[in-house]
C-alpha cells in the first residue's frame, strides 16, 4: 500500500480526472483544493506553489510546475512564463509592452509583473478568446 506522500509523487491528474483536484501542502497536513479555485501556479527558489483564487493562500505543490502543466486542463490554464501556470479566471487584463510582448495583471496580485513572450502573446490571445 503506498503512503500518502508517495501518492502524491506519483499519481497524476489525467484524463477523465482532469480538471478536478490537486493535493497540496499546509504545514504538516495534505487538502485536496478544486482547480477551479485555483488562481495559478508559480516557481519561487525551485518550490512550486499553488494561490488560491478566494482566500489567497498559497499551498506548496508535491511536484514539479512541468508536470502540473501536463496534468491540467490547457482550456483552463496557460504557461505565461516559466514561473507561472495561470488559470483562465485568474486573468484580469493585459497590455501590449514593448518588442511585442505582453504584461499580464493578475488577481490576487502576484506582486511581481507577467510579461509574456512574444512567441506566447499570440497563443495567450487565442487562449483567452476561444475558452
Amino acid at each position: 500500500m503506498k503512503t500518502l506522500p508517495m501518492l502524491l509523487h506519483d499519481e497524476m491528474i489525467v484524463g477523465e480526472n482532469a480538471g478536478k483536484r490537486i493535493l497540496v501542502k499546509k504545514g504538516r497536513e495534505f487538502m485536496a483544493i478544486r482547480l477551479e479555485d485555483v488562481a495559478y501556479f508559480f516557481i519561487e527558489n525551485g518550490v512550486s506553489y499553488v494561490i488560491e483564487a478566494k482566500s489567497h493562500y498559497k499551498y506548496i505543490m508535491a511536484r514539479p510546475l512541468r508536470n502540473i502543466e501536463l496534468a491540467v486542463n490547457p482550456k483552463c490554464f496557460f504557461r505565461a512564463t516559466k514561473k507561472y501556470l495561470v488559470n483562465i479566471n485568474a486573468v484580469v487584463k493585459f497590455r501590449p509592452a514593448r518588442k511585442g510582448k505582453l504584461e499580464v495583471q493578475l488577481d490576487p496580485d502576484p506582486k511581481e509583473t507577467i510579461i509574456i513572450s512574444q512567441l506566447k502573446a499570440g497563443m495567450f490571445k487565442r487562449w483567452l478568446l476561444e475558452n
